[in-house]
């Protein structure tokens, strides 16, 4: 009872007189009546808030008016040269003066962002009313919402935080940026009696509204082609509805005068027909929706790749609710100390699981048609239609996020984002196109997740000469794949010892909630010895496992015999495998502690080969009837149209998110249900995009380059005209 009482007191002298009270409570226990020391230690995080914290305290509204006239003096007096402060002075002396009797002046005040709790948990963005600040209309200028942070840089301590603090002021709009950080830097000196000489204590930032974003020529060019891909779908769908009315026609009027011999005989279409009928949203609807599959009994990579793919977009969405999370800190904490949720965090793998899907695929169908066309292969037509397959839709979505999407929402954090795809990728787009943008720069951050499109392009470039040495002496190319593989884990093995390298989940799971914990680009002797996740050796291992899969379905034609025991004992094997490697460092991830340097190194080497092997097992034994009720699920043919959304699913989805999260007007606290909510939101908003993507850029352009490009001899899905088994070919 009576530490209720006492525990009681304290939250009441928290209550009433603020933070100060983090100054006395530091997590230890004190007796009752003990007094604080002058020299006690005060809490850490509080040591790095306090110039922040002096400034934005209650009352700190009133305070700021009453000292920014004097701040705006001295910086005249100082700073006379500054061509923008007579304005800004002048507009900051209406608003002022206006606040007394002006709706407009209450509504830029009390659009401020306020102090909040939960600051030590992750809350330190207090962003206000940005459309509030936006409206209010004043006599010679308008309300200009900016975000003043602290520049934790030059503060202690402040690793421990999710991001820097920062706060909504609405300010008149004549004042620039460098104005209004000059007035809070005095307002800051006049307040805490902190002389901030050379260092920043504090930096406005003022997002441009939408209107005022500037128009570039990546704005024109995306315009541009989205007008021409509507164009030509629509001439496509309406030339195919005219070509099928007429071909119904034709065979009523068939019908009736019994003429089999015309029947029997279809028309060949021009070849300018047929290029402007692969535009039709009719037809590349069809194929799309359908639940056909010409993958034979490879029919189950289909549900192993789309449900890899909702794999991959749950663990963004837990990497990207960052980006407008409050409470950060204890948001993630929660998530990492509940064991359930490591496939989350542990959601890396399912990348691996498509260069195991590419290399099984380029493998089985390659070894078919080396078969059918007597081991003869156009290595230079197969680089271009792999290049034509993947590129258009890629191209576009560059394209878009370059322009055409700053156009499409506002906010206070709105003009921040969209802007950014065009900076980032300006100047270095061409190394996606190019696909070494894993390589080149050090640190390429347009369209980042599309790391894996380089990588597999890069493998696809090694492939056409395994699978010709495979095929003329079966020993050697398998040696080939095989030593490829060690070679992959020695490299990703030495490597971490070197470092010392932790395992990617660990190394990631301890910077969730650091959103700036990169703070300067890599050179390449760093990204050369510390990076066995983005390069293409560290993955190698994978690959090539999958090719070796291949080429046991395409020796056994899917039909390898297996002993009951053994198929027990590989089940039992491959399932516990999984389930170590997914959930094995639940301790470590929930701690924050680092692995054994020892076991680092083993499981850096071993973990992504594992479980390859794993997943070759599964797809191997559904292949060969030894999967039961896995075979029937990843069967279901609800997944087969799923499957064909995959590769524009994967292009945009990360657009989808950030564009949810940067167009809220405040930040959100995140909690179970609203992570699952904006999952599954944003998931099927992304499906519903990747059809119009599919429809409208990538099937076309597919279908396109088979008729322009010669056909790869010997190649069933040319033969049969159905594209499910190019598609799997071009590894989605």
């Amino acid at each position: 009872m009576r530490f209720f009482c006492e525990t009681t007191l304290l939250l009441l002298f928290c209550f009433c007189y603020g933070y100060n009270c983090l100054e006395v409570v530091d997590g230890s226990s004190r007796k009752t009546g003990e007094k604080q020391s002058a020299e006690s230690k005060p809490n850490k995080e509080f040591i790095a808030f306090s110039p922040f914290m002096q400034l934005f305290s209650d009352g700190y509204f009133d305070d700021i008016l009453g000292t920014v006239v004097q701040a705006v003096k001295s910086l005249d007096e100082n700073m006379g040269e500054e061509p923008n402060m007579k304005t800004c002075r002048k507009q900051w002396l209406t608003f002022i003066n206006d606040l007394q009797s002006q709706p407009y002046a209450l509504r830029m005040a009390d659009s401020w962002g306020r102090k909040k709790s939960g600051i030590l948990d992750g809350n330190v963005e207090w962003m206000g009313n940005y459309y509030e600040c936006i409206e209010a209309k004043g006599p010679d200028f308008n309300g200009k919402w900016c975000q003043a942070f602290m520049d934790h840089k030059h503060e202690p301590n402040m690793d421990q935080l999710s991001r820097p603090p920062s706060v909504g002021i609405c300010v008149p709009s004549g004042c620039s940026e460098n104005s209004i950080t000059k007035i809070f830097h005095e307002i800051l000196s006049f307040k805490s009696n902190i002389n901030t000489g050379n260092t920043t204590l504090l930096n406005v930032q003022c997002p441009l509204t939408t209107e005022q974003l500037e128009w570039s020529a990546a704005d024109t060019l995306g315009i541009a082609v989205t007008c021409v891909v509507i164009v030509l779908n629509l001439i496509g769908t309406f030339v195919d509805f005219i070509t099928r009315h007429n071909n119904a026609n034709d065979k009523k009027v068939s019908e009736r005068t019994d003429n089999y011999a015309t029947k029997s005989q279809p028309t060949k279409r021009p070849r300018l027909l047929k290029m402007v009928l692969c535009f039709s949203m009719i037809s590349n609807g069809e194929k799309l929706l359908s639940t056909n599959s010409s993958g034979g009994s490879l029919g189950i990579l289909n549900g192993i790749r789309f449900l890899s793919t909702a794999w991959v977009a749950l663990g963004h969405v837990f990497v990207d609710t960052q980006i407008g999370t409050v409470y950060l800190l204890s948001s993630t904490r929660y998530l990492k100390s509940k064991i359930v949720f490591m496939p989350i965090i542990n959601f890396y793998y399912s990348v691996d699981t498509f260069f195991l899907l590419g290399g099984l695929l380029v493998s089985y169908l390659g070894m078919k048609q080396l078969t059918n066309t007597n081991g003869r292969m156009n290595i230079l037509l197969t680089y271009i239609h792999r290049f034509i397959r993947i590129t258009p839709a890629y191209a576009y979505v560059i394209l878009f996020s370059m322009g055409i999407l700053k156009l499409l929402g506002s906010g206070p954090q709105w003009s921040n984002f969209p802007v950014l795809p065009h900076y980032v990728c300006q100047d270095v787009w061409w190394t996606n196109l190019l696909y070494i943008n894993n390589f080149f720069p050090s640190l390429n951050v347009c369209m980042a997740w599309c790391w894996y499109l380089a990588v597999d392009m890069q493998f696809y470039l090694l492939t056409p000469f395994i699978l010709l040495a495979t095929y003329r002496w079966p020993r050697v190319g398998i040696s080939l794949m095989v030593f490829l593989t060690i070679a992959s884990m020695a490299v990703c093995g030495i490597l971490s010892a070197l470092g010392p390298i932790q395992p990617p989940v660990i190394v990631n799971s301890q910077s969730i909630g650091l959103l700036d914990a990169v703070s300067e680009i890599p050179t390449y002797d760093m990204k050369f010895r510390y990076d066995i996740y983005y390069l293409p050796w560290a993955r190698l291992h994978v690959y090539m496992i999958g090719m070796l899969t291949g080429y046991v379905l395409f020796a056994t034609k899917g039909k390898l015999t297996i002993p009951k025991w053994l198929v027990v004992l590989g089940w039992l094997v491959s399932a516990g495998s999984c389930f170590a490697i997914i959930f094995g460092l639940y301790p470590q991830t929930s701690t924050d502690t680092d692995l054994d340097t020892g076991l680092a190194i083993i499981y850096n080497t071993f973990e992504k080969p594992v479980y390859g092997l794993c997943l070759s097992w599964m797809i191997i034994a559904c292949t060969s009837g030894y999967g039961g009720p896995v075979t029937k699920f990843l069967n279901w043919k609800f997944f087969n149209p799923l499957s064909r959304l995959t590769f524009s699913f994967y292009l945009i989805h990360l657009l989808v998110l950030m564009w949810y999260f940067v167009n809220r007007n405040n930040m959100i606290h995140c909690q179970t249900i609203d992570f699952i909510f904006i999952y599954i939101g944003s998931f099927l908003i992304s499906l519903a995009l990747a059809f119009l993507l599919c429809l409208t850029i990538e099937w076309p352009t597919m279908e396109l380059a088979k008729v322009l490009l010669p056909s790869k001899r010997g190649d069933p899905s040319d033969r049969d005209g159905k594209s499910d088994q190019k598609k799997l070919l071009k590894q989605q």
